[in-house]
């Protein structure tokens, strides 16, 4: 990337990989905003809507984030070996990947400091950073484990279910469920989550993630 942005009306020899062939191509990169791009790019464009068309755009990207978010958190314990081999191996951080606070920082400080946005895309970019992060977060600590926020609304529901099922049966309320009975599951998930915490921490600090902006 560095030597195309550098190399505007300048011919470069490419080579590409087809069919396990390797091809040496000719081309010559066009100058866009004084940096030399090749290849197909996409056009950023403000638009100005309505305040009905924008509350439906916006419920529809807050839906699209939360559904990306529950895939995610589905396809996380799977991607925890990759990370592993990005720490403490020689393999390149996946942009789509996992990434911990630090590295949440760290794109966000590079969407506010990319040259090629202007200030409202910058901004904009920095916003949907943060959503992101928020829906995220929100959905996760819904997750019916203790000590996160859903494990607590899970032994509420038991509690109210455990009440109403005694009372359609004429029996007095049972006592209330007792939390401490599920401590073991607390210290097996506040530790799952504090050596992950840990992991990404370390990958974000040396091998941090690079956006292309």
């Amino acid at each position: 990337m560095k030597i195309i942005r550098e190399s505007a009306n300048k011919p470069l020899q490419i080579t590409v990989e087809r069919d396990h062939k390797l091809i040496a191509l000719n081309a010559i990169p066009a100058t866009v905003d004084g940096h030399g791009v090749l290849g197909v790019m996409t056009e950023i464009q403000s638009k100005r809507e309505n305040p009905i068309v924008a509350i439906k755009d916006a419920t529809t990207s807050t839906w699209k984030m939360g559904t990306q978010s529950v895939s995610a958190l589905i396809a996380m314990p799977s991607k925890i070996p990759a990370l592993w081999g990005q720490t403490f191996g020689n393999q390149p951080r996946d942009v789509n990947g996992l990434v911990g606070v630090v590295g949440v920082a760290r794109v966000s400080g590079q969407a506010m400091a990319a040259r090629d946005l202007s200030v409202s895309e910058r901004i904009g970019t920095f916003i949907l950073i943060l959503a992101g992060l928020n829906v995220f977060i929100g959905i996760f600590n819904a997750l019916p484990l203790p000590p996160l926020d859903g494990g607590h609304v899970a032994v509420a529901l038991i509690d109210k279910w455990r009440a109403v099922s005694a009372r359609r049966r004429g029996l007095p309320r049972p006592s209330a469920f007792d939390v401490a009975r599920l401590m073991p599951v607390t210290l097996v998930v506040l530790g799952i989550l504090v050596s992950l915490s840990l992991l990404l921490l370390m990958a974000d600090i040396v091998n941090p993630v690079r956006l292309n902006l």
